[in-house]
């Protein structure tokens, strides 16, 4: 009976109807495919999540679109230097220089959109160049994804020594009995300090000269050597010059002192009516192209962050003249947007453009 059994069961398999079969068949090839794919997937999930974590895995490139030693180029390099640490992965500068910072803006814009590009910035070059210059071939607000301002520093109305005043109302007064006498030096035609000066003259209501030079070394000569009467300066270069007494300055462009000139009044105190609430700052800030991987932007942003609340890299900053600050991506684009209508008000009024 044993045998006659075992014989029914091959005989039943090898008689089986062949659509029972073929069913049975596609139920086995449905779960294999199942298995494979859910297996597949979660591989391909895994790999993505470990190719995330590890950013960055190989070197960044940080660009710097000025030339090396100037405010935009010391910022960057201590911000590299501490990411590095933060990273475990080189981070490189590299100054592209050229035509107002456009060069490095482009180079930028040009490279692999993979998060391994970023830019150094400041107002001149997101904020004045696209206002000034027709030809810029960006636009901040839309070309660009925000990492964040990581710095920023004041500015000095200082004159030459001989100049007769000594406070922004006297200035003002001087300006207006003198119409047209007193001038003024920039860095260039259309960089942020000219605009911010012309826009300080269009609020105090007096007219002043524009007297551009080529760069800041030969702007500061000017003003201590009595070839021009004014300046709008960072603070930290003017510094050692007007504790010498080469220079005197006026006022700083906040609203409250800074401690490297504390006998200095500022605009707050001035005694000018048309300065209350109004402020100038130059800054730092980082940008990368968009489209990049939302990854790279986030991990370079936590990193950005992170460094910059290192007390000595916030020392150092101060040693070069500026404000550790921590202004995160929404600030940046808020703060650029709010600069390109305001500089674009001067430039009308004005009627700026470049030579």
């Amino acid at each position: 009976m044993g045998g006659s059994r075992g014989r029914l069961r091959r005989t039943y398999r090898l008689t089986m109807p062949t659509g029972l079969a073929s069913r049975c068949w596609s139920q086995r090839m449905k779960s294999a495919f199942r298995v494979f794919f859910c297996t597949a997937l979660s591989m391909c999930l895994a790999a993505k999540s470990m190719a995330l974590a590890v950013y960055p895995d190989r070197p960044v490139t940080l660009i710097v679109p000025t030339p090396p030693g100037g405010p935009l180029d010391r910022v960057s390099r201590l911000y590299a230097q501490h990411l590095q640490g933060y990273f475990g992965q080189p981070v490189v500068v590299e100054n592209k220089v050229g035509a107002s910072g456009k060069i490095g803006v482009r180079a930028g814009l040009q490279a692999p959109r993979d998060g391994y590009t970023l830019i150094a910035v400041s107002p001149s070059i997101v904020t004045v160049n696209p206002v000034v210059d027709e030809d810029v071939g960006f636009d901040p607000l839309r070309d660009f994804e925000m990492l964040g301002m990581v710095a920023r520093n004041t500015g000095v109305v200082a004159t030459r020594a001989d100049l007769p005043v000594s406070t922004m109302a006297e200035l003002v007064s001087y300006a207006k009995a003198h119409p047209g006498q007193l001038n003024y030096a920039s860095f260039g035609v259309g960089t942020s300090l000219h605009l911010f000066s012309e826009e300080l003259a269009q609020t105090l209501g007096i007219a002043l000269r524009h007297i551009p030079y080529k760069g800041e070394s030969q702007a500061m000569h000017a003003l201590i050597a009595g070839e021009v009467d004014l300046m709008l300066y960072v603070t930290a270069p003017v510094v050692p010059f007007v504790k010498s007494g080469r220079v005197k300055a006026l006022t700083v462009t906040t609203g409250q002192r800074w401690a490297e000139l504390p006998d200095v009044p500022s605009f707050a105190e001035s005694g000018v009516p048309q300065l209350e609430g109004y402020t100038y700052h130059s800054w730092v800030g980082f940008l990368m192209p968009r489209d990049v991987p939302a990854q790279a932007a986030t991990r370079l942003r936590e990193g950005i962050a992170a460094v910059g609340r290192k007390p000595e890299l916030r020392q150092a900053l101060q040693d070069q003249g500026f404000d550790a600050i921590e202004s995160g991506a929404d600030a940046m684009r808020q703060t650029v947007s709010d600069e390109l209508e305001r500089n674009r008000r001067v430039v009308e009024r004005g009627g700026i453009k470049l030579d």
